[in-house]
């Protein structure tokens, strides 16, 4: 975990150097060796935005710097922030902060610009334990998970379980290897169904299925070698306090979650991450 908010330190402070040049997704994760697609998830989740909203907001944000401490014109200060015309860039100020740049020149504010190592110290104060306390919010088709199922006091039997049955007997319509774990909760009973997501029930009935609805998810990420210790308090409390109005929706009466593993599941490694999705609705 260490390394990623380095990493994402590292983007931070490239994208202020570079705030006149096309600073793009495939460019900034091939600097830093990954793919897009994790890149743009691990920024997205310690920043708490795209990395195309945060590169407009910090252009916006310098630009005002530049409006109240410099006699620069409009369009010398667009073209230092990446836009290619006065028309553009004055567009871009005024949804952002509702007014043309040349208004906020005579208002005569001092914007504050948190350095790439402040916004990095913010970021990681946003932990809580291993778990990130901004979730993506994201909407799931039904799912339907044929594997094992048994006591959630003992998960790692359960996983036993599907990989050797899963060794002997492969799943020939699994959709890919990525690993689902459904936790369902009734009063102190916790029933865990591990396995893989699949087109249709396979015909071999060794196997169990559980079905999803489709449902919209808060998705956690959570870093494996800080613990899931306070996972549950954390998720609680996003619960509680969050701006948006979103509840807890529940199964059939009961509370679940599902703990989701993909590619950037690396068992103990450092920056393993595995994603807990949270079903929920609107108040």
């Amino acid at each position: 975990m260490v390394k990623n908010f380095s990493k994402v330190g590292e983007a931070l402070k490239y994208i202020d150097m570079h705030l006149d040049e096309p600073v793009d997704l495939e460019r900034l994760s091939s600097r830093f060796y990954l793919s897009p697609y994790y890149f743009h998830r691990l920024f997205s989740a310690i920043v708490g935005k795209p990395l195309a909203a945060y590169v407009r907001d910090r252009r916006i944000l310098y630009a005002c710097e530049w409006l109240s401490k410099t006699d620069r014109t409009v369009l010398d200060i667009a073209l230092s922030c990446g836009f290619h015309s006065a028309q553009s860039f004055s567009r871009a100020f005024a949804a952002m902060q509702g007014m043309s740049p040349s208004e906020y020149r005579r208002r005569d504010d001092q914007p504050v610009i948190m350095t790439a190592d402040e916004l990095v110290k913010r970021f990681t104060n946003r932990l809580q334990g291993g778990i990130l306390l901004n979730p993506n919010i994201i909407n799931r088709g039904g799912l339907k998970i044929a594997g094992t199922h048994g006591d959630g006091c003992k998960t790692w039997d359960v996983w036993n379980a599907f990989e050797k049955l899963v060794h002997k007997r492969p799943l020939e319509n699994a959709l890919s290897k990525n690993g689902y774990e459904i936790r369902l909760y009734d009063g102190d009973k916790c029933t865990v169904h591990v396995g893989f997501s699949v087109t249709s029930a396979p015909k071999n009935d060794a196997y169990s299925v559980f079905e999803l609805p489709p449902s919209k998810y808060a998705s956690f990420e959570v870093y494996v070698t800080n613990g899931y210790e306070s996972e549950n308090n954390a998720m609680d409390e996003w619960l509680k306090t969050n701006g948006e109005g979103y509840s807890e929706k529940l199964l059939n009466g009961l509370h679940y979650c599902v703990e989701y593993y993909d590619e950037r599941f690396n068992g103990d490694d450092e920056g393993s991450i595995v994603e807990i999705w949270v079903p929920i609705e609107k108040r």
